[in-house]
């Protein structure tokens, strides 16, 4: 070839070939007439094989294109490329996304604007502006409104281009429909709303049935507030009064007026229906703080207790009123699976410790008549209940509880007789 290169240069002419057939037409007599066969065998050869080349190349275009199509459609993940006037590329995704039909051409930028919802429309343009006066990528989300009325939600990550003087030459667009996340995740807090509505009801279903045992717990304060009033005038009424006496008898009425207000303000914290909380919770002392609710219930059933409570702090981060309403239920379900024993001493025992590095671990153990090796893997199931009037939802929502303070609760045997039900959570150090 180079030799041809040259006699065409020294016959002081350039060649004008012209590739042949599909290439680019075909090419004069002339355009042959100073090769050789073995030059324009040459030629041919290599034309074949650039005309192969192309093919496998726009094969390979074509391949290429249908699988970032088919994976686009499989991550509902769509792009777009637009300047300030115009669309310059739409997806196939995106002509999905956004309910354009592509048989239409590219949709101008107005008709796509239209498309978002009337809301959204000035903050995705306002976003529009400010990267590109900061000259940085953005991202946002907002919803698109099909002409049929359904709505999407749409994830947005941009990427503005300039030119050297800094002028937008194009912002490229990925776009992500998260319509079907968006709605599993209003699915989902709609759930932890119903688990927390049952909660609540569960709670108030335990106050209920410790009306009794409240007013008798609150009423001792009261009864004795009233007394060491009345003290109080007896002192002062002398003829000389005896003032450190009166001083005494009024403190004992602070006092009992204060364990009074702190019985009404742990049945008002269970009664009232408030969003989780996230605080440091003294486990050992949440737990003292039900025993004190219970404590009539427990002495009128004949049952003795026993507290196993460490004195240092051990600590969780939850839902105060939740976690005791976790204990309390578990006391409840052991005094009454107690009452049913006619022999044998009514020993409840309840324990908190630290296990392993910082994890709390809660123990309510019973010596009633325990719970069929069978059946224990069920009493956490919702609506399994084994008593005649029970809803069989108390331990399901005490397992929903626990599951989302990150810990876990079981059952056991205990020895020599009885029940266990335990439960473990992270330690406050373990939890942001």
């Amino acid at each position: 070839m180079s030799s041809f290169v040259s006699r065409m240069q020294t016959m002081g002419r350039r060649p004008t070939l012209r590739l042949p057939n599909s290439l680019n037409g075909a090419c004069s007599d002339g355009d042959w007439a100073v090769l050789s066969e073995d030059e324009r065998r040459i030629l041919f050869q290599g034309w074949g094989r650039a005309e192969e080349a192309l093919r496998n190349s726009q094969e390979a275009l074509r391949r290429s294109e249908a699988y970032l199509a088919e994976s686009q459609k499989l991550g509902r993940t769509g792009s777009v490329v637009f300047n300030d006037t115009s669309i310059i590329y739409f997806s196939d995704e995106t002509y999905r996304i956004y309910g354009f039909d592509p048989g239409e051409g590219l949709p101008s930028r107005e008709a796509v604007a239209q498309r978002m919802h009337p809301d959204d429309r000035e903050k995705v343009h306002e976003a529009g502006r400010r990267a590109r006066r900061q000259r940085t990528d953005y991202q946002l989300e907002y919803r698109v409104v099909l002409p049929d009325g359904a709505i999407k939600y749409i994830e947005n990550t941009s990427h503005p281009k300039f030119d050297a003087s800094g002028e937008l030459v194009e912002v490229v667009s990925t776009i992500v429909d998260a319509t079907e996340r968006r709605r599993a995740q209003e699915e989902q807090q709609k759930l932890r709303q119903l688990e927390s509505d049952l909660a609540h009801v569960n709670r108030l279903s335990m106050i209920g049935e410790l009306a009794a045992s409240l007013a008798h717990e609150i009423t001792q304060p009261i009864a004795a507030a009233r007394n060491n009033a009345r003290a109080a005038l007896n002192f002062l009424s002398r003829q000389t009064p005896d003032l450190a006496e009166v001083s005494e008898a009024l403190g004992c009425v602070v006092s009992d007026a204060d364990r009074a207000g702190k019985i009404i303000d742990r049945i008002r914290d269970h009664i009232k229906n408030t969003p989780p909380r996230k605080d440091r919770v003294d486990l050992s002392e949440a737990v003292d703080e039900v025993i004190g609710l219970a404590q009539s219930v427990i002495v009128r059933n004949g049952v003795s207790i026993q507290r196993r409570l460490p004195g240092g702090l051990l600590a969780v981060r939850g839902d105060r009123v939740q976690l005791q309403q976790v204990v309390l239920n578990l006391i409840l379900n052991a005094v009454e699976a107690m009452s049913a024993v006619d022999e044998g001493a009514r020993e409840l025992t309840l324990s908190v410790e630290q296990s392993g590095t910082s994890d709390v671990l809660v123990a309510v153990r019973d010596s009633g008549p325990g719970i069929d090796p069978e059946r224990r893997e069920r009493v956490f199931d919702a609506f399994y209940t084994t008593k005649p009037s029970g809803l069989g939802m108390g331990l399901s929502i005490c397992q929903s509880i626990i599951v989302a303070h990150g810990g876990r609760l079981w059952a056991g045997a205990n020895d020599p007789g009885g029940a266990v039900f335990q439960f473990i959570l992270p330690g406050a150090e373990r939890v942001s």
